[in-house]
């Protein structure tokens, strides 16, 4: 099943009330510049952290007390021994002076940001392919960060970064109905940002290719109120 082509060739704008210029390929520029835009983000395989770099200078360390200990048989009283034994704990010094200087500082971007998705009630754009809804099995959203997102509880990889998140932590799989999934990263740049939407992700809900749950999380639906109203959405 061919289902995507190149972006500029096919699509309809209804959901964004430009159908009346579907026709004119001199304006399909224009539109795609005026709809809601996601980021594709494409990370790096491998990326020098703060905290990777912090653990390879501990590591160093210990290498270099065993060299000196076991190969050269240098004595444990030499003073040289006594400042490696406080090395280690600088890069846990240097995490709490920066705190202490540096307010609102972001983690690195660990990659790019290249190209677009764009959702619409006829399609759904990733960077220039198009996925039609009718070859669409299913959709779901994996992660819920954005841009500024703090987080102040880091694992082991992220021990000596800033707290300040890019919002790339989010990733779209759409499920084909040819048995192919799609999984994109991308980065939002608010909390609410798909409420921006929020007619598209409804005409999805309503098609029955986004779960109700999927749907709650992805508009940030969090009253009674609000999710009573989306369940009765398909009772009319």
């Amino acid at each position: 099943m061919k289902y995507y082509t190149k972006a500029k060739t096919v699509i309809t704008w209804q959901s964004w009330r430009c159908r009346d210029r579907v026709g004119d390929e001199s304006n399909l520029d224009d539109l795609i510049v005026q709809v809601k835009k996601f980021s594709i983000y494409k990370p790096d395989s491998f990326y020098w952290t703060r905290t990777y770099k912090s653990y390879a200078f501990i590591l160093a360390v210990i290498l270099l007390v065993l060299i000196l200990k076991y190969l050269v048989n240098v004595p444990e009283s030499h003073p040289t021994f006594i400042a490696l034994f406080f090395a280690p704990i600088l890069p846990f010094v240097y995490r709490i002076a920066l705190s202490l200087t540096i307010r609102n500082a972001y983690k690195p971007l660990k990659g790019k940001l290249e190209g677009h998705i764009i959702f619409s009630k006829d399609a759904i754009i990733i960077a220039d392919k198009i996925y039609p809804l009718d070859v669409i099995w299913n959709i779901e959203f994996e992660g819920r960060d954005w841009l500024g997102n703090e987080r102040w509880t880091r694992g082991l990889r992220e021990k000596f970064e800033d707290p300040f998140s890019q919002g790339v932590d989010n990733t779209l799989v759409l499920f084909l109905k040819d048995k192919q999934i799609i999984r994109t990263r991308f980065q939002r740049l608010d909390e609410y940002e798909f409420r921006e939407i929020e007619g598209v992700i409804l005409d999805y809900y309503l098609k029955d290719i986004i779960s109700y749950l999927q749907t709650v999380q992805v508009l940030c639906l969090s009253t009674q109120q609000e999710w009573n109203r989306l369940k009765e959405l398909k009772l009319k």
